[in-house]
């Protein structure tokens, strides 16, 4: 039997599926194709450049890692088929044999090896995978299918970190991105279930099934990636019948859409936060000044805790998910929904309590008020603009001056990383509870922080992340996890704001199965039978 994670439809006639419209567009051999039309762009075929889930959500058709995770965030088997902790600094993974590349060369520990080489030396990423490698001091090749890595310090984690890291073939240890962005004649050759055959960076991605691959052919012998970044368009591409599933659907459309029989929709929570990130790190930050006609201001304001708690509590979090979102979310209080396993039950969701965060505001000696900008992204993520401006109009009643700026994704994320905004509006998800605050909001360097674009800097969020960091045993780990995630809410490092829902539709005869990490692909998908 198929493990969990690969077990799709196999079977179905080829009248079942010309009837049901997926046929036509098939094969020469009548293998039925997908087409799907997605508002998130692909940008690379670097398996290392960039860890969004975008390009997660693609790689993963065409790459392995070594684990894997089901629809609760559990690690399960994929290139490695067990693992342990030998002791604290110490982990033995056993590798799957029998596996091959597309190029028909061997899976081996080699490869593993390679990977783990090429990660950190991948230049320019605005999010690099480093924060899922960087525990690991050592590898060892124990055999072509058993290897171990000792870390630097206790790295509970690193089965998760090593489901975010896709394997690559030694032979392209050395490769560049733009060796892998060659398309089919490039680099992009993995273990995974699908090949390239085309790719045109922000337009299209077209791959051929892997009749080889080690967990059984995939029902679709063909899959197109189109994107289509406009609400308007990815819609008409469906009820026209020219794609047969679409992702970010506007919530707006999703009631005409449930109405057609023709048509399916499917809705999913995710394991992803929508946050507020502010730089508490610099005496001066850029974008913000004193009001009009206001004395300078002394200082940065977002260093105090009382200005970044009033900043959350001057936020409607019920009204941008009832009306902005149309419910296709639910209020945040931390990283991660309360559902998943790690997360802390005592956080509750900050009330919209303006009075209160007057007070705070007038506490901290800003009671007039500042000047300040919020950076986001206008194309990335469903209204992501219009949920800005919503939040510039919540502090704005505040008593700050607000500027709100929308700009496409590539531009946004190469800025933040680069530390050039006082407070900006991103999504961050994960696989596992203490991932969040060890790469948000732990002072950068080393192994964490990662993700920090902010510098955000306190001791004591250090001390507690790298502490549950520290305990090998799970049972115990739990409330270290938990009271790191508290501590950072306690200090308001940053603003969580929403978890959002995945809304997407496809033709009544694909099935969709959401997947709560935010992917949209063919992996999510089968024919109905």
């Amino acid at each position: 039997m198929l493990p969990v994670s690969r077990r799709l439809f196999m079977g179905g006639t080829l009248a079942t599926l010309a009837a049901a419209g997926i046929g036509s567009r098939s094969m020469a051999q009548g293998a039925p194709s997908l087409v799907i039309g997605t508002k998130l762009e692909l940008n690379t075929l670097d398996p290392h450049f960039f860890n969004g889930f975008p390009q997660a959500s693609s790689h993963s058709l065409i790459f392995d890692a070594l684990l894997g995770v089901d629809s609760g965030l559990r690690i399960i088997p994929a290139l490695a088929t067990a693992w342990r902790n030998i002791d604290p600094l110490t982990w033995e993974f056993d590798l799957r044999q029998n596996v091959k590349f597309h190029d028909g060369s061997a899976f081996t520990a080699d490869d593993v090896i390679a990977t783990l080489e090429r990660v950190p030396k991948v230049p320019n990423s605005p999010n690099p995978f480093t924060q899922f490698t960087r525990s690991i001091s050592v590898t060892e090749k124990l055999g072509d299918h058993k290897i171990r890595f000792k870390t630097a310090t206790p790295a509970p984690t690193l089965p998760s970190d090593l489901a975010r890291v896709f394997i690559i073939s030694r032979k392209h240890v050395a490769a560049s991105t733009a060796d892998f962005n060659a398309g089919a004649s490039g680099a992009a050759i993995g273990t995974g279930p699908y090949k390239v055959a085309e790719w045109t960076n922000g337009q299209v991605l077209v791959l051929n099934r892997n009749d080889a691959y080690w967990d059984g052919k995939q029902p679709w012998a063909k899959v197109t990636e189109r994107v289509i970044k406009g609400d308007a368009g990815r819609i008409a591409a469906l009820l026209s019948g020219d794609v047969d599933a679409i992702d970010e659907v506007p919530t707006i459309d999703i009631p005409r859409i449930k109405q057609d029989k023709r048509f399916a929709v499917t809705s999913g929570a995710s394991a992803t936060v929508q946050y507020i990130a502010m730089d508490a790190a610099r005496d001066v930050s850029p974008f913000i000044s004193a009001k009009d006609g206001q004395p300078a201001l002394l200082g940065n304001p977002l260093k105090d805790k009382r200005v970044r708690k009033a900043l959350s509590l001057a936020i409607n979090r019920k009204l941008i998910v009832d009306r902005i979102l149309d419910g296709s979310a639910t209020p945040a209080s931390q990283f991660l929904p309360s559902r998943f396993d790690g997360t802390s039950t005592k956080l509750k969701v900050d009330p919209y309590d303006l009075e209160k965060a007057k007070a705070l505001l007038k506490e901290a000696g800003y009671a007039n008020g500042f000047k300040i900008t919020l950076h986001a992204t206008g194309d990335r993520y469903p209204k992501d603009k219009d949920i800005a401006q919503a939040v510039g109009q919540f502090w704005t009643r505040l008593g700050l001056q607000v500027n709100v700026e929308a700009m496409p994704g590539t531009v946004f994320f190469s800025q933040a990383t680069k530390q050039e905004y006082s407070a900006f509006m991103a999504q961050y998800g994960t696989d596992e509870a203490s991932i969040g605050p060890r790469a948000l909001v732990h002072t950068p360097g080393g192994i964490y922080g990662t993700a920090n674009r902010t510098k955000f800097s306190h001791t004591d969020i250090d001390a507690a992340i790298e502490k549950a960091q520290a305990e090998m045993d799970p049972v115990k780990r739990k409330p270290l996890v938990q009271a790191a995630i508290e501590i950072t809410m306690e200090e308001q490092a940053i603003i969580p704001v929403f978890h959002p829902n995945a809304e997407m539709a496809s033709k009544a005869e694909v099935v969709v199965t959401p997947r709560p990490e935010r992917r949209f692909n063919a992996l999510m998908m089968r024919p109905k039978a």
